[in-house]
């Protein structure tokens, strides 16, 4: 079945629970597009095996009825979580060849969950860089490209950049972060795509190559405040591993989702108040109705890239 790449993780779960097509087929559609997508250099190693296991697993749970919340969904992971048996290095050479005897705590729950592994993603050494060219297996490229018909190579940002890129491309439909001092936000900015870094303690850190033990935090991303929400809700949890976790329910986010903000305020902190800006822009106000659609966002170095360029992009490569 054609067009499976262009599905983010709402879509694949519906439809792989609805039937429209199964969960191998979806596998098969996304290790194709790692392979065809080597060029960008998102993925440290491609693991087509793992996910086909879990797609027969979530077909074989269609047929009894007992699908799990991300049956039938393939994930990149960030290379910054231990993954069992699958090499774990945090961009680094001095990592190479270590492959761990268990499993990080989010990475697990994302199993436990029904999804798949397409693989473990690049992104800058031990997480320190915010353009995914310091990682040793060298620099993730961004998807894009500029809109004043340049052919330049483009960061996709950091340190979760091959994370980005893998989104952005339609190599995977979600994949896991982590932001320390932005390295989930920026980066999504960066191609266009969603990322949260969700409150400290939410998901635990157990498994985790760690940067700033007191600011590290892994979260979810994606094409979609939507599908972050699902996939947040299967990462998320208390783990008695993690001194640092939060013992508190998960929130259903998925079914929380609201796009009204009517009679919200945004607050902007006093610190941001700096020469040059203009005080009237500063100023926190009522929001008194809907927002108006906005076109899809992109970074500035890609501002004016149009959707039938990605496109033809994603073809390409």
């Amino acid at each position: 079945m054609s067009g499976l790449t262009d599905l983010g993780i709402a879509a694949i779960r519906d439809g792989v629970r609805g039937g429209d097509f199964s969960a191998r087929e979806v596998a098969e559609a996304f290790d194709a597009a790692v392979e065809r997508g080597r060029a960008l250099n998102a993925f440290t190693v491609e693991t087509p095996e793992i996910a086909l296991a879990a797609a027969d697993a979530a077909d074989k749970a269609r047929a009894s009825g007992d699908l799990k919340p991300l049956s039938g969904v393939p994930l990149g992971i960030k290379d910054l979580f231990a993954t069992k048996g699958v090499q774990t290095t945090a961009g680094s050479r001095i990592l190479e060849g270590f492959e761990p005897v268990y499993e990080s705590t989010v990475s697990g729950n994302l199993l436990a969950a029904g999804a798949g592994m397409l693989g473990k993603l690049n992104m800058d050494e031990f997480a320190m860089g915010s353009s995914n060219e310091t990682s040793a297996w060298g620099p993730v490229l961004s998807p894009w490209r500029r809109n004043d018909g340049g052919n330049a190579a483009l960061t996709p940002g950091g340190s979760s950049g091959g994370s980005a890129s893998a989104v952005a491309a339609r190599l995977a439909p979600g994949v896991t972060g982590t932001d320390t001092g932005g390295s989930i936000r920026q980066p999504a900015a960066f191609v266009g795509i969603t990322g949260i870094k969700p409150t400290y303690g939410r998901c635990s850190r157990w498994g985790m190559v760690a940067f700033a033990s007191s600011l590290d935090q892994a979260g979810p991303m994606a094409r979609d405040v939507r599908d972050c929400a699902i996939m947040l809700e299967a990462m998320a949890g208390f783990d008695p591993k993690d001194s640092t976790s939060l013992e508190l329910p998960v929130p259903a986010w998925e079914a929380n989702l609201s796009s009204d903000i009517r009679g919200k305020r945004i607050g902007i902190p006093k610190e941001y108040r700096i020469d040059g800006v203009p005080t009237r822009n500063m100023r926190s106000r009522p929001i008194t109705s809907s927002p108006r659609p906005r076109p899809r966002p992109t970074s500035p170095a890609m501002t004016g890239c149009a959707t039938a360029a990605a496109s033809r992009l994603r073809t390409a490569i």
